[in-house]
């Protein structure tokens, strides 16, 4: 198991739905991992992401509240070069 680092709002949107889209530049292979403040998540990889466009269908639960104020944060984190993963993060009952 590894642990998966969220921005404070984001852990609480996290803690309070119970899940979250979230984009990384690392694909993780391991399903669970232990987030500081919620607890134990499973997590599962959705798909690559290319472009602002390929999370539309996630903003939902993504914690924010449009794609572009969401690509606008992840790529102060991932450079547009980079691979990006979109997973989805379930807090463990």
């Amino acid at each position: 198991m590894s642990d998966m680092s969220f921005m404070l709002p984001l852990a609480k949107f996290l803690k309070e739905k119970g899940e979250i889209y979230t984009v990384r530049s690392f694909n993780y292979r391991t399903r669970q991992c232990d987030v500081e403040g919620v607890g134990r998540c499973d997590r599962r990889l959705i798909k690559r992401v290319y472009t602002g466009k390929d999370l539309a269908p996630y903003v939902y639960l993504s914690g924010f509240t449009t794609i572009e104020e969401w690509y606008i944060q992840l790529r102060k984190f991932i450079h547009p070069r980079e691979g990006a993963f979109l997973f989805k993060v379930v807090v463990k009952k």
